[in-house]
């Protein structure tokens, strides 16, 4: 196999025609050439700027990027590369948000706009569009002699050799029904008129870029600064949100000057599209061909160099092209760009996943959780949640594979309850839900990340505790039953079936007793399983969202009902005929929008 497909997790013989970027991985012990230039060993699959895709003799094809997202994909990697860069310098558990640095760089003017805004207020551009520079070209025609403003130079001659064009002949000479005629036409495409009208366009698409990068900024900070007080929006999911916002952003005077600012720029920008739509649409601009395109450098003539309106021309054509040659670059550099911005987005899922996993690592890769021990680890791009319990072999419990691409969710990868998918999700973030059938949105622009991912690792890591919850141990000496038996409210005895059940935490003297006593029987690994169901059982009883302690009480069979008096979660495990359900409330509520991972809903297989 000389591929690995990261999206099903699955080994593959060979590649589609068509492959979505970030998707394979070589596997193969043998090197391929990617499009000629760059050699792949155990590297990601990523385009180098083009749509083809050539592997030494084999040809594949990109899936093409969703062309109306390149805007916000653009600003995405500014902001990846941004918060990558602060990682590198040894920065704490930083915040995933949007850098505060991008927001301001990207909020102020460019040279060039404040070129474009100056020429645009003066008037030069309409100049140049009302009262172009002209060629004039002169055709000879034959024509009627009432339309003949002009001879041609050959004019008699012509005359002479043509008698149908001859009204009447008289003894003074010929009168002419037709003569050949030079009329002159205006030339519109001259070399300084299509610079103009190149440059229109050029503006333009710039323009469109900006003012779509400016937007999707604006909608991120209008989002900030909806939580400052935002009603139907629980205080703590509030608060939460907030204090990530803030180590952007440090107040909310802060977040709005800078949503001020935008606002003041994108407005500027819109003035000046408005002007460039007009200038594209009258005057000049039409009468010169699409076709007619400006090749090489921009060569100095004398009207472009001298003249009042058209030097204009000249310096924005100038630092318009210092602006769209910071993209360039060659297809090596750019697929070794797109490489990094791969490892940069695993690099951005490990430090959400150090924050979702906060409250069980307390920001560090290894902690120890209900008789566990958990830990965080990446493997190549992926990032694995392991658990071990004492005596058994470490389990992964959660895989997140990073995929970094603006192309079209596939549909040929189920979701599966341990590999989830993290993307971008640059226009279909939905707040509904925190998970989507397997996929998850990662991305600095959607103030819900956090909350997605606790989410999403409050379900796995509660799930075992819930499937453990009542789980009886057996093969209990008889002489341990006897003497445990006074303790009935929190253990459950079953003498004829040698097991029993806790059902609550134990006193540490008591819990202690009992371990030894099982010591003494040679019950060794009861005693290990009676530790592990009392540290599930700590964690059970700690409110899951304040803290506070809580006592679980008993709900026949074998589920329980936690009511925490401080911060209003309820919380309830039922078992129902094959499976069961555990559910949270935060003040009767579940609205992920509202509360965020403080209400779940989990269900699993039931026990047989």
């Amino acid at each position: 196999m000389n591929w690995f497909d990261r999206l099903l997790g699955e080994p593959l013989a060979t590649l589609p025609g068509l492959v979505e970027p970030g998707r394979f991985c070589r596997a193969g012990k043998t090197d391929a050439t990617f499009n000629g230039h760059t050699l792949l060993r155990q590297d990601i699959l990523v385009p180098d700027g083009s749509d083809r895709c050539q592997l030494d003799d084999e040809l594949h094809g990109f899936v093409p990027s969703n062309a109306s997202l390149s805007p916000q994909a653009e600003l995405f990697a500014s902001a990846l590369e941004s918060l990558d860069a602060e990682r590198s310098r040894g920065a704490t558990l930083m915040s995933p948000l949007m850098p505060a640095e991008v927001i301001n760089g990207q909020s102020h003017l460019l040279r060039f706009e404040d070129l474009l805004l100056e020429v645009i207020k003066k008037g030069h551009l309409h100049q140049i569009s009302l009262r172009p520079r002209l060629d004039l070209h002169y055709e000879d025609e034959v024509t009627d002699v009432a339309r003949a403003k002009r001879m041609a130079k050959s004019a008699l001659v012509h005359l002479a050799s043509h008698s149908e064009y001859w009204q009447r002949q008289t003894l003074s000479g010929v009168i002419p029904r037709k003569v050949l005629a030079r009329f002159s036409v205006d030339d519109y495409n001259t070399y300084e008129n299509r610079v103009y009208a190149r440059l229109l366009d050029s503006i333009e698409r710039h323009l469109w870029r900006r003012i779509a990068t400016l937007e999707q900024l604006q909608g991120t900070l209008s989002k900030a600064l909806e939580f400052y007080g935002a009603d139907g929006v629980d205080h703590r999911l509030a608060n939460a949100i907030c204090a990530l916002w803030g180590q952007t952003f440090s107040s909310q005077e802060m977040t709005s000057e800078a949503s001020h600012l935008l606002s003041e720029t994108l407005g500027q920008l819109k003035v000046a599209s408005k002007a460039i739509a007009g200038l594209k649409q009258n005057g000049l601009y039409p009468l010169v061909p699409r076709s007619a395109q400006v090749s090489g450098g921009l060569h100095l003539t004398n009207i472009l160099s001298h003249d009042a309106h058209y030097r204009h021309v000249t310096v924005l054509w100038e630092e318009l092209r210092k602006v769209q040659g910071r993209a360039g670059k060659p297809p090596h550099e750019c697929h070794q760009q797109n490489r990094h911005l791969a490892s940069a987005y695993s690099r951005y899922a490990g430090l959400m996943l150090h924050h979702a996993l906060a409250p069980y690592l307390n920001g560090r890769d290894e902690a120890q959780w209900a008789g566990r021990t958990l830990s965080l680890r990446s493997s190549g791009l992926e990032w694995e949640l392991v658990s071990a319990i004492t005596g058994e072999d470490a389990k992964v419990v959660l895989t997140v594979v990073p995929w970094f691409s603006f192309t079209e969710r596939p549909d040929d990868t189920p979701g599966q309850p341990v590999r989830i998918i993290a993307w971008p999700a640059l226009d279909q973030v939905n707040n509904e839900a925190a998970l989507e059938a397997g996929w998850i949105a990662l991305s600095p622009f959607d103030l819900y990340g956090v909350e997605r991912f606790g989410h999403l690792v409050d379900s796995i890591l509660w799930q075992s505790l819930l499937q453990a919850y009542g789980t009886p141990i057996t093969k209990v000496p008889g002489t341990v039953m006897r003497g445990a038996g006074e303790h009935v409210s929190a253990i459950s005895l079953e003498p004829e079936l040698a097991q029993m059940v806790v059902r609550e935490v134990l006193p540490e003297k008591h819990l202690a007793q009992l371990q030894q006593s099982l010591h003494a029987a040679n019950a060794i690994q009861q005693a290990e399983t009676l530790g592990l169901r009392h540290q599930e059982l700590v964690a059970l009883q700690a409110c899951p969202v304040c803290g506070s302690p809580v006592r679980l009480v008993l709900q026949q069979p074998a589920g329980f009902k936690a009511n925490c008096d401080s911060c209003a979660t309820e919380r309830y495990l039922r078992h129902q005929a094959r499976h069961w359900v555990y559910e949270q409330k935060l003040n009767a509520e579940v609205d992920f929008r509202k509360v965020g991972r403080r209400a779940t809903h989990i269900q699993g297989p039931r026990r047989p």
